[in-house]
């Protein structure tokens, strides 16, 4: 349970990590339709059967939380602690961004539902119709709400922390010419390196290799912890945050399927009063109901409100 009630310090500058954006001038391909699996994995553990496993009708979480913790091999939970000991504000980063997420794709129109730890997401996005929808509601409190929108063609600097809007100013790329397969395309293969460690400023960020697909289309890069220059759909992304050889945390696409994506399953959630993603009032309450999940996960109260 201390990893659960430690994660709080980093939630604000999280709450933006799944904002759509599009840059760059280049066709990615617009005619895929389908819907996508994506997962984070830290130090190569799984932490889904966390965010998926816990029933909230329940007042037994804790307890619940506790026995999912068991279903975890135990070396590979020693090794992911060991790996967030050596960056503890890193690794609440790490913990609480969603770990699993499912994409809705239709040509230029997005939706991607995500749970993290006591809340889930849905962000819709839509670059045709300039239109952005992101919703957030409390698994452990229904009632607790919000929604923001925005339009991608605009809100993009301010929507991404430094240290996750990657660019070419401060990061040299290496077009390795290699290609590995992702979920069943074939991907080339890039590096991404800081020119200066100063330019990575709230995490010690020392390596990205990028995955992208020319077959996959641009728009399904917003659901990543990173946003890259990259002209077509990142596949997978290898964080390495530590001097270690393997990465700290993947990012990757685990299925793609595709099929007919319906009206219906583009339908973005949403609550009023509806606030600009800037809007500091929007901030401050999502940011109470990612705590609130996280409190009410670590109290053993059974008298507790579900």
């Amino acid at each position: 349970m201390s990893i659960i009630k430690s994660l709080g310090l980093t939630l604000m500058a999280l709450t933006l990590c799944a904002v759509p954006v599009q840059r760059g001038n280049a066709q990615s391909n617009t005619d895929f339709e389908g819907v996508l699996t994506t997962l984070v994995t830290i130090a190569g553990v799984d932490i889904s059967v966390l965010s998926e496993g816990i029933d909230y009708t329940k007042n037994n979480r804790a307890e619940q939380v506790a026995e999912l913790y068991k279903k975890i091999p135990p070396a590979d939970l020693a090794r992911m602690q060991a790996t967030l000991q050596k960056e503890p504000l890193l690794g609440m980063a790490l913990m609480i961004l969603p770990p699993k997420g499912t994409l809705y794709v239709k040509g230029n129109a997005t939706l991607a539902h995500a749970k993290g730890v006591g809340y889930e997401l849905y962000n819709y996005h839509n670059s045709d119709s300039d239109q952005g929808i992101l919703y957030m509601g409390s698994l452990v409190m229904p009632s607790e709400v919000i929604t923001a929108n925005y339009k991608p063609s605009q809100d993009l600097d301010s929507l991404f922390s430094k240290d996750k809007l990657i660019t070419s100013d401060a990061f040299a790329i290496e077009r390795t010419g290699k290609t590995e397969t992702v979920a069943g395309y074939p991907c080339t293969i890039s590096v991404y390196t800081p020119k200066s460690p100063a330019q990575v400023k709230n995490y010690k960020l020392r390596k990205l290799i990028v995955y992208t697909s020319k077959d996959m289309p641009k728009g399904i890069n917003f659901s990543h912890p990173y946003y890259l220059p990259e002209d077509h759909g990142v596949l997978r992304i290898d964080a390495y945050m530590t001097d270690e050889d393997q990465p700290t945390a993947i990012y990757q696409i685990t299925a793609v399927k595709k099929t007919a994506v319906s009206d219906d399953q583009l339908q973005p959630k949403k609550s009023q009063p509806v606030y600009s993603l800037t809007d500091m009032q929007y901030g401050l309450k999502a940011l109470a109901i990612m705590m609130g999940g996280l409190s009410a996960l670590g109290s053993k109260n059974e008298d507790d409100e579900p």
